[in-house]
């Protein structure tokens, strides 16, 4: 009887491996395709849209960017990695507090940004920003109060969503980002076009939110949202999110510091450079946080709730494709960027070239970020907080040193490395459950190489 036991208890373990083994592929396979779209699509807008508006409009559009960015992770709470994480994350009255929670904080990021545009638009009538700096332009702070009314608009998305994502049926989830990113594109470069003014653009930003969030009430089943509260279903969401909160306001300066610094330190059109080569740049990187990010968490997640063993090993399996596939990038670009440019850009924008090359050093180091999906997942939130802590002390201290010493090259170079420190602290925690691998790490090292070698052969043909 025993025995029977066993081989029912072994059957199912291998009929709930298999399942998920076929959702994570199934998953990963919309994620690649659809997000393979989303890039040609905002490539090809890209490429318009640098006909359309001059560098400096791109160095404006940055610091609008990063501000808005800050903000929102300023007031992360991590409702969606919560939701996902849970095992509460399927009961109505969890999903209803989320909802609740998730439009109050929709609303306070925009009274927020509010408070900042109005604080720059004082510093700006009292001369308080660096002259010539991206900060001078006098519609600053109304594109900035305005794109950030976008965080209202998301605040009202379904929580539907975010149970697709929970149960990995990303399908749905990622049809609709990419057509409201049609829509949107179409607007921004029609507009555009135009008007040349940038707030075709951040009128686009406003109709691509709008366009999510309706969707997501009519595309996705599950319980219908409304306003609720419930006690024990708000304790565990703000004791999860206690830890997402403090990584976020961290990793708000640490991914978006650059930006900022170099926005009071560059002319637009210098910021402007930057700008195009830090988003081709984060293209690599964002293919594979996309993909892998999507997957990965829920996957990990699952595993770390019914077979905690297997984490290890999911993860070393992923990372053969990240780690791979990223190094593989990185030499290319440090060999191709100033032909890339050259190709993609008219003449005015040629300075990004080498900004590119700097920048594509950093996907060595960006490379280990998907161990963070299985600390959320082993429900280990406070380690994001030390490495939140390790960036941003990095980023501020590498970019301000190296740009005292060789001037704005050496403060994009500092840029590129200054995820060294996190790193070492990520092979630290790694190695508290079992998660590194020398093998791994020797190996993939190779993939380099054989990109730089390719790089430096396209460079040629060009």
């Amino acid at each position: 009887m025993i025995t029977l036991l066993n081989r029912l208890r072994q059957g199912k373990s291998e009929s709930d491996r298999a399942s998920l083994r076929s959702r994570a592929f199934r998953a990963g396979s919309w994620t690649l395709v659809v997000h393979f779209l989303s890039l040609a699509l905002r490539f090809v807008g890209t490429i318009i849209l640098t006909r359309i508006f001059a560098p400096e409009a791109f160095g404006v559009l940055a610091v609008v960017t990063s501000v808005q960015l800050v903000i929102v992770l300023l007031t992360d709470i991590g409702l969606r990695q919560a939701v996902i994480q849970s095992p509460n994350g399927a009961v109505p009255s969890f999903l209803h507090t989320a909802f609740t929670l998730q439009i109050a904080r929709g609303i306070f990021i925009w009274a927020l940004s509010g408070v900042f545009a109005a604080g720059l638009s004082l510093a700006q009538t009292h001369n308080w920003v660096p002259s010539g700096s991206a900060y001078t332009d006098p519609d600053l702070p109304w594109y900035i109060f305005v794109a950030s009314f976008l965080s209202v608009i998301w605040g009202f998305q379904s929580m539907k969503a975010v149970s697709a994502s929970r149960n990995l049926n990303v399908k749905p989830v990622y049809l609709t980002e990419l057509f409201a990113q049609f829509v949107s594109q179409a607007f921004v470069i029609l507009f555009g076009w135009l008007t040349h003014s940038l707030w075709s653009y951040i009128a686009g930003q406003l109709i691509s939110g709008l366009v999510i969030a309706s969707l997501s009430y009519f595309v996705f089943a599950g319980h219908r949202d409304r306003i609720g509260w419930n006690r024990e279903a708000a304790r565990e969401l703000l004791r999860f999110g206690r830890w997402t909160f403090l990584s976020s306001t961290l990793s708000a300066l640490a991914l978006n510091g650059d930006r900022l610094l170099l926005g009071a330190w560059l002319n637009p059109q210098s910021l402007g450079f930057y700008s195009v080569a830090y988003n081709l740049a984060s293209v690599p990187d964002g293919v594979v946080g996309k993909i892998f990010g999507a997957v990965s968490f829920p996957v990990l997640s699952e595993a770390a709730r019914n077979q905690p063993e297997r984490v290890a090993e999911i993860l070393r399996r992923m990372r053969w494709i990240t780690d791979g596939s990223l190094l593989a990038i990185s030499g290319f670009l440090f060999a191709a960027s100033p032909s890339i440019v050259h190709l993609l850009y008219d003449a005015r924008y040629a300075p990004a070239g080498w900004m590119l090359q700097y920048l594509s050093l950093g996907l060595i180091f960006s490379r280990y970020t998907i161990s963070q999906q299985a600390y959320l997942a082993l429900g280990r939130p406070e380690y994001l907080t030390a490495l939140s802590v390790a960036k941003l002390i990095s980023l501020f201290s590498s970019i301000s040193l190296f740009n005292f010493l060789f001037g704005i090259q050496g403060a994009v170079l500092g840029v590129a490395v200054h995820m060294l420190p996190s790193c070492l602290l990520m092979f630290y925690f790694n190695g508290r459950h079992n998660l590194n691998s020398a093998r791994l790490e020797f190996v993939v090292l190779s993939a380099w190489l054989v990109g730089w070698l390719i790089g430096e052969g396209v460079s040629f043909v060009f």
